[in-house]
């Protein structure tokens, strides 16, 4: 699980990937096209709701950068979702 006193971000993206059985998915930043792996979640329920999530559907999220040898962010913060998140 997280820490969450590591410093954190919002994203505004779009899921590539959705999550597979493992609990990573692909989301590209709206902003800068960067293609970027959430691998861990703050808890279950935020996981079930980011789990939902289909290839394309926009998302805004607070995330933490991965320590250590992950490359991967964490996700602790879903600000919304869906249609009414559609991004330019």
């Amino acid at each position: 699980m997280l820490k969450q006193q590591q410093r954190s971000s919002e994203r505004a993206s779009v899921v590539v990937s959705p999550m597979d059985d493992t609990g990573r998915m692909e989301l590209r930043d709206v902003e800068t096209d960067e293609i970027y792996e959430v691998v861990d979640y703050i808890d279950d329920e935020l996981a079930t709701k980011l789990g939902a999530l289909s290839a394309g559907e926009a998302v805004n999220l607070e995330l933490l950068a991965g320590s250590g040898t992950s490359d991967g962010f964490g996700a602790v913060r879903i600000e919304s979702t869906g249609p009414s998140a559609r991004f330019k």
